[in-house]
Order: C-alpha cells, then structure tokens, then sequence
C-alpha cells in the first residue's frame, strides 16, 4: 500500500524577527516527511553559495530503507512571500522567489507538482500537529482564487498560503540517495542587507530522528561578513573555515535571549559545520546587517569621520560611494580620507607599514594579513576602484 508524507516548515517561529518594512523572499527546507518509522536518513550534505543576490542550495542526501521497497509522497513547503502582493499571482503556480527546482532520486530526474494550501500552522502552533492540507491520503489545494482571497483577508501581511513541491518517490531497499537543487532570493530588511533561512528541524521526522552524518558547507562569497545565529550548535569552535577568514562573537547583533553568534569574516572560502548524530534543536539564519544605519545615526552629530571609521572596522563592506557624492565630506580629516581610500587594499590583506594605517587595520574585526598579496587597481571591482578615486580627491 502507498504511504503518503510531507514536510512541516516551521517558518512562522521567524516573522517576529523581520522588521515590518522589509521583505522575506523564501525559505530552504529539507525533503522530510511527517513521519516515517522505517527510513532513516545516513548522511546529508547541505551546500549554500550566494550568487548576488540570490543563494544556490544543494543538498545530497543517503537514504537507507531496511525493508521492502516503499513509495512515499515527499514534499516540500516554500511560503508565499511576505508582505504578500496579488501581483506575486502573475506566476502562479510557482513560488516566484524559488528557481530551478529539480530532484534527481537514485539517478533518475523525478517530475514533481505544485500544491497551493491554506496556511493552517497558526492553529497548528501549540499542537505541533500536522497541516490538515492532507486529507484522506491527497493534498487540499487551493484554487488560484482562493490564494488572491486569502491575500486581502486578515492575515494577509503574513504568509497567506503555502507553496508545497511534492513527488512521488520509490524508495528501494537499501541505500537510496537524492540530489536536491533549487536557487531562492535572498530577504532583507531595515536591520539587514541579507538574510536567508533554512528548516534544518524537519530532519527530525525520519526513522532515526535526525541525520547521522550531517555536513553543511556556505559560500557567501569574497571578503564578506555574515552572522550564523547559535540555533542548532552550542559552541562556535564546532565551525571551522576552509580557506581565508576569522570568527567574531557579536552579542550587539544576537537574537533576544543569546548570549551571542558567531561573525565570519571571509576574505576567500567558505565556513564548514560537520555533526555526527545530528537532532537539530533549531533553524539556520544567515544574516549580514547594514552598518550604514548605524554610521548615519551618529552622522549629524559627529564632528568628524569617526563615527565612519568605527562603523567600517565591524565588517566587510561594499564599498559605494553613492552614500558619500551628495554629503559634506570635508569634515574627514586627511587621515581619515586615507584610511578609507586603503579599504580595498586592506579587505585583499596588504601589509601595511604605515604605523597609523596598521594601527586601525589592526583594530578591525575582518583584517587578515597576507604577504603573497600585492597591490594592484586591477585586481579591484570597478565599485572599489571608483571608492579609491574618490578618497584620492
């Protein structure tokens, strides 16, 4: 007999976390179903790259079925995004912010459908019990219409209705592996340039309770600064880096109630997390804050650069000068001007000999010495070679 399951996608928990002003594009989530006693998963590997500004989510997972082959229906839940818009009608069926979706099973590309459901987790939240969208072995979904409605209804500056990718899948006995892939456009907000979540507790539904080798590996790209919230680890050190970057513990920046979350400052390479017998307690967020907002609240009262200089020791920046053409730069002092004009060159590693440029450098969260480095205006983006021209003045 066929067994039907699908995903829980416990994305609500995040809206209080988004300012109201901002918008939140999609979440990733694991392909989980509600309950399974059988299928155990072996081994997953989660992969994050950040491509402007959207991320590409891989993940490989190993199956292991210790008895006779079964078929599941296995989802995937993606939330309409918020603030919801009718206009985000006009690509119905997808969700408009998840791209290139495709699911390979034991080699195979499997051919999926999309289900339109009422958002029925508000009621569900103190229960944790499972979406009354699946009845009597098939998917409640909504019509076209019935999405539009529940857009200008009471609830409709919160997900509205759920997207939930579903496929059918074979599982043979013994080993079965799936390949998942998808690209999802990354939120933001008043607080934060980016952000991106992803549903790591669904893992729990599984025979085994969890993962039993877990890998997840993110790439937000070079000389970049990102906070990973301490949801599903314990310890930052269980984090290690592979290729150029430090850690920063923030609290300034920490969800209410931690004490803390790590900061990568990548110069070059990724952050990789590897657990053994991993039950996720908590979510992933990735998230980079937006220090301008921070340099323009001491802006008018600062008598000099300095509120500037403070603000660009916390992280990576993109360095632009559209904050600067239309204001008052005179009250940076020569120095100032130089240490700005040195950004790029210092994000890259330059050694710098100077006693007042070492100095600040030095003082930074993100800098990184490397004495293979040699400065170059070609190795620059054209935005920083424009920021290097305009300190120059």
């Amino acid at each position: 007999m066929k067994k039907a399951f699908f995903l829980l996608l416990a994305v609500l928990a995040f809206i209080g976390a988004k300012a109201n002003d901002g918008v939140y594009y999609a979440s990733g989530n694991q392909l989980i179903p509600i309950n399974e006693t059988d299928i155990s998963v072996k081994k997953e590997v989660l992969t994050i790259t950040r491509v402007g500004n959207h991320v590409e989510v891989t993940v490989y997972y190993e199956f292991f079925n210790p008895g006779k082959p079964k078929d599941l229906l296995v989802g995937f839940e993606a939330p309409a995004p918020y603030p919801a818009y009718e206009e985000d009608m006009s690509l119905f069926p997808n969700q408009p912010h998840i791209r290139n979706f495709k699911v390979v099973f034991n080699g195979d590309k499997l051919p999926f459908e999309i289900a339109h459901v009422e958002d029925s987790y508000r009621e569900d939240w103190d229960t944790k019990t499972p979406r009354k969208y699946y009845v009597n072995g098939k998917i409640k979904s909504m019509t076209r219409q019935q999405c539009v409605d529940a857009m200008s209804g009471e609830y409709a500056d919160v997900y509205s209705y759920y997207f939930v990718y579903h496929f059918n899948a074979h599982f043979r006995e013994g080993l079965n592996i799936i390949q998942h892939t998808y690209e999802a456009d990354l939120s933001s907000s008043v607080e934060e340039e980016y952000s991106f979540d992803y549903i790591l507790t669904a893992a729990n539904r599984w025979a085994n309770n969890g993962i039993d080798d877990f890998t997840l590996e993110i790439n937000m790209g070079e000389r970049e600064s990102f906070m990973v919230q301490s949801t599903f680890f314990k310890n930052a050190n269980e984090w290690t880096i592979n290729g150029k970057g430090k850690m920063t513990m923030e609290t300034e920046w920490a969800p209410a109630g931690e004490s803390g979350s790590p900061y990568f400052h990548i110069q070059d390479g990724s952050i990789v997390y590897k657990k053994k017998n991993f039950h996720p307690e908590g979510e992933l967020n990735i998230s980079k804050h937006l220090w301008q907002l921070l340099f323009f609240s001491n802006w008018e009262e600062s008598n000099d650069g300095q509120a500037e200089l403070e603000m660009m020791k916390r992280q990576y920046n993109n360095l632009s000068v559209a904050y600067f053409e239309d204001s008052d730069t005179s009250k940076f002092t020569a120095e100032e001007k130089r240490i700005l004009k040195n950004l790029p060159f210092a994000y890259r590693g330059h050694i710098f000999k100077d006693a007042g440029l070492k100095k600040y450098f030095e003082s930074t969260r993100w800098y990184l010495p490397d004495p293979a480095y040699k400065d170059s205006m070609e190795s620059l983006t054209p935005a920083e070679k424009k920021w290097v021209q305009f300190w120059s003045k």
